[in-house]
């Protein structure tokens, strides 16, 4: 009976996530080293068969180094678990803005790419597909 008021006093919602990506797989992270089960896990044996690029979802989290406190940009595949850094320099630059990204209640997702795990680098590292002009 009162859906008309319901439908008038209905505020619009901001866009859930920022979709961060540019098409160029060229953002190098750090710390996978650290991560290498994770790492092999999203690989299930794809890379080391050769398979085409092996690409999945990232999120990117601003937290507090917990060994400088100060601001870095956690990287988490799906699942929510972590699998590297930005560098500390970039991380100084994009994590304000992550974390005013994440107080507006929105997330910052862009999508990753697995190297190595197989031959000659038998660790896996990654990369992903960020562009900074599109953290709107």
């Amino acid at each position: 009976m009162l859906s008309w008021l319901r439908r008038l006093t209905t505020v619009p919602t901001a866009p859930s996530s920022c979709i961060c990506g540019d098409g160029d797989f060229d953002f190098e992270i750090v710390g996978e080293s650290h991560y290498q089960d994770r790492l092999s896990q999203i690989s299930a044996g794809r890379q080391e068969r050769g398979d085409a690029q092996v690409t999945f979802p990232c999120l990117l989290r601003f937290e507090i180094n917990s060994h400088t406190h100060g601001p870095a940009v956690r990287v988490d595949a799906s699942g929510g678990r972590t699998i590297g850094y930005f560098p500390a320099e970039q991380a100084l630059v994009y994590a304000p803005i992550l974390q005013a990204i994440e107080r507006s209640g929105r997330r910052a997702e862009c999508v990753g790419v697995l190297v190595g795990g197989f031959g000659e680098r038998p660790t896996f590292g990654a990369y992903l597909n960020f562009k900074r002009d599109l953290l709107k």
